[in-house]
């Protein structure tokens, strides 16, 4: 099995034409509303064994590149109010070369092996509305699709037999099947050629370079397990 690597959140990055949206709110930059914090490194250990990684270039406070494009915060609070001109130019300079290089890569990949696992990277805030998130890693799959759901069970597996002290659940912060990336291509692509999994992973354990390199390595490890067998 091949593996392409997505990473929707990727960075805070505020194009110049619309820095003025935040002003006022620049503080935001440094926070979950911008970017998904230490994903990005955590991708980076996962190059070695990618036959592609494709890294979001704007932040999710200008358009997020994991809604589709119906959905109701495609834009942000800050960009919503972007005159239809305006809009449509961000979805062609940032969030269509996003989907195209990342659906370029899946079917090429699928061309010429038969099949892809497309792992799409985020993190999630430890507290949400006062609501405290325990778990460590969240893998999120289609239950309708028993390929996903076995690989699933399967790297759960390995990552807690590196370090059994990691906390997994499935499903979990959010559902496999909400609008997102995976879900998109999920629609394209048929269970035989596709595995879409998303990774969510609490920043908690990501808040500094060790911490993000530790969960790219046991991550790294268990895609490495799996795919020797």
């Amino acid at each position: 099995m091949r593996l392409i690597v997505t990473c929707e959140h990727a960075t805070a990055a505020i194009p110049a034409p619309y820095a003025d949206l935040l002003a006022g709110a620049r503080h935001l930059l440094d926070s979950h509303r911008a970017l998904d914090i230490g994903a990005r490194e955590v991708c980076r250990v996962l190059e070695e064994l990618a036959d592609g990684v494709v890294y979001g270039e704007c932040s999710r406070l200008l358009i997020d590149l994991n809604r589709s494009l119906h959905h109701p915060e495609l834009f942000s609070d800050f960009s919503r109010d972007l005159s239809p001109h305006e809009k449509k130019k961000v979805i062609e300079r940032w969030y269509t070369p996003f989907r195209s290089t990342s659906l370029a890569a899946v079917r090429q990949t699928i061309a010429r092996h038969g099949m892809v696992l497309h792992l799409s990277v985020h993190s999630f805030s430890p507290v949400l509305n006062g609501v405290v998130r325990s778990s460590d890693l969240g893998i999120l799959y289609d239950p309708k699709r028993p390929g996903e759901k076995e690989f699933a069970r399967h790297l759960a597996k390995e990552m807690l037999e590196t370090d059994r002290h990691l906390s997994v659940r499935m499903n979990y912060p959010y559902r496999g099947v909400a609008d997102g990336h995976t879900t998109a291509l999920r629609r394209l692509f048929d269970q035989e050629s596709y595995l879409g999994i998303e990774i969510e992973i609490n920043q908690r354990l990501l808040g500094d370079d060790r911490g993000r390199t530790a969960v790219g390595e046991i991550l790294a490890g268990a895609l490495g397990q799996l795919g020797s067998r």
